[in-house]
């Protein structure tokens, strides 16, 4: 498979910028640190003008226009006058469905290295997260397996495959991202016991560790990791050198992180040196 991005995912990355600058403009105008050219630019609020935008993605307006039409249709932006806005929050997550096509080559490679980690007759959980999505569309692969999980979405991919006994677990379910939480989901995860779990996570720090800025999640990622004989990370490296808000687990409860050869040569130096440190086996696909 090729490891150079396709017009898909250029395209997808771009809209990724997009929210990423206005969050990043969301941050910044809380704490007056806005770059002069825009804040001048605005009226207030976390908007940017569409023509600054544009100059810092180094596209034409009109290219910037077809994104944002898209995005305003997902809800993940909103266009005022000329100018863009997110509706959120700052630090909100992107929308799942656009978190699907970023870097979705490189998540595909991940899914395939991860599968070949699974035995026959073994038992997995699998959380949330666009590249175990793709993991569990690769399931069973000619395997027996009792596949445990959290999400709706994962779920609904493994329902009647043939040689998956699927058990989903209970719980309040969390919109957008279609995963399960709280006392129910936790209770569940009591109850049960897993050769490996797959995880995928929103930031991944060789000295932070694995964070998250959902608080929401992180109880239950937890328990999921307490309940697994092996933690096995799943993350393309947009998610690396990254931390959130909320510290879920340390490097050192993972057993092995799988991400893309598209990780920088010092950010697998540094992940290396403290994998090697806390017994980490870093995978590069």
């Amino acid at each position: 498979m090729s490891k150079h991005p396709s017009s898909t995912d250029k395209h997808a990355e771009r809209k990724m910028d997009v929210l990423r600058m206005l969050q990043s403009s969301m941050q910044s105008s809380m704490q007056g640190t806005l770059p002069g050219s825009v804040q001048s630019a605005r009226q207030g609020g976390s908007a940017i003008p569409l023509n600054e935008l544009a100059k810092r993605l180094g596209v034409s307006v009109s290219t910037l226009r077809r994104d944002l039409r898209e995005l305003q249709e997902a809800g993940a932006v909103r266009l005022v006058a000329g100018r863009v806005e997110a509706p959120g929050s700052p630090g909100a997550e992107m929308p799942f469905t656009l978190r699907m096509l970023a870097n979705r080559e490189e998540k595909q490679r991940i899914a395939i290295a991860a599968l070949g980690l699974i035995q026959n007759g073994e038992t997995i959980f699998l959380t949330g997260g666009t590249t175990i999505l793709e993991l569990a569309y690769l399931l069973p692969g000619q395997r027996h397996l009792t596949a445990i999980t959290n999400s709706l979405r994962v779920a609904n991919a493994l329902l009647d495959k043939p040689g998956i006994e699927l058990i989903i677990l209970g719980g309040r379910v969390r919109s957008g991202e279609q995963t399960l939480h709280g006392l129910l989901t936790e209770w569940g995860v009591q109850q049960v016991r897993a050769d490996k779990l797959f995880f995928g996570i929103q930031a991944v720090s060789a000295q932070h560790g694995l964070t998250h800025g959902q608080m929401v999640e992180v109880s239950t990622d937890r328990a999921l990791a307490d309940a697994a004989s092996q933690v096995i990370v799943l993350a393309d490296h947009s998610k690396l050198g990254r931390v959130a808000a909320a510290l879920v687990l340390p490097l050192s409860k993972v057993h092995i992180l799988i991400t893309g050869s598209e990780i920088s040569p010092e950010q697998l130096k540094t992940f290396r040196a403290h994998g090697a440190q806390h017994h980490v086996n870093i995978m590069v696909v």
